[in-house]
């Protein structure tokens, strides 16, 4: 029963829905969230940047362990995002869907496939990996960034990557709030 409270905090931590910062809600007034919100990237911008991360990491393990073979077991989804409570309407995240290979990381060769997403994560501005779970063939780290997004990497009877983005707006809502006054 702990495990699974576990997973579900986790998995709530990574949808982009639980807040920002993973989990704690965007505090200020409208002008505050607004000028947060237009500071980072467009939604646009930062999807295919965390795509290309969980790419890179992909094909940076399938080279270390060539019987990876990846298989995308969920699609990439988009959801509204409640971090930002003045922007919930325009305000968007995404999980950026649920990779998967059969078979587990041996026990001795996991702190290389670690390290792997750490050196790859860090590229993109994440934090170093955080422990999860580590047991005897089971394990599971996470990361984040400034902007609230997230990823799991995790091994046990298959090995597993995803990941979400922070709230953001889309490029023609930022392109509007640019031309409005604040």
């Amino acid at each position: 029963m702990k495990r699974f409270a576990v997973l579900a905090a986790l998995a709530l931590s990574l949808t982009g829905c639980g807040g920002g910062e993973l989990g704690q809600e965007f505090g200020g007034s409208m002008e505050e969230q607004r000028a947060e919100l237009m500071s980072r990237p467009s939604m646009e911008e930062a999807s295919a940047r965390y795509l290309e991360m969980q790419g890179r990491i992909r094909d940076e393990l399938g080279a270390a362990f060539p019987w990876i073979q990846w298989e995308q077991s969920r699609e990439l989804h988009r959801a509204g995002c409640s971090d930002f409570n003045a922007f919930t309407d325009t305000g968007e995240s995404q999980t950026l869907g649920v990779w998967r290979a059969e078979g587990n990381i041996p026990d001795p060769e996991w702190p290389r496939a670690e390290q792997i997403v750490a050196q790859v994560s860090a590229e993109y501005g994440f934090t170093p990996p955080e422990t999860v779970v580590s047991r005897p063939s089971d394990h599971q780290v996470v990361g984040s960034d400034r902007y609230g997004a997230g990823y799991r990497f995790g091994t046990a009877k298959r090995t597993v990557i995803s990941g979400s983005t922070g709230c953001h707006l889309p490029q023609a809502e930022k392109d509007k709030l640019a031309q409005s006054p604040q």
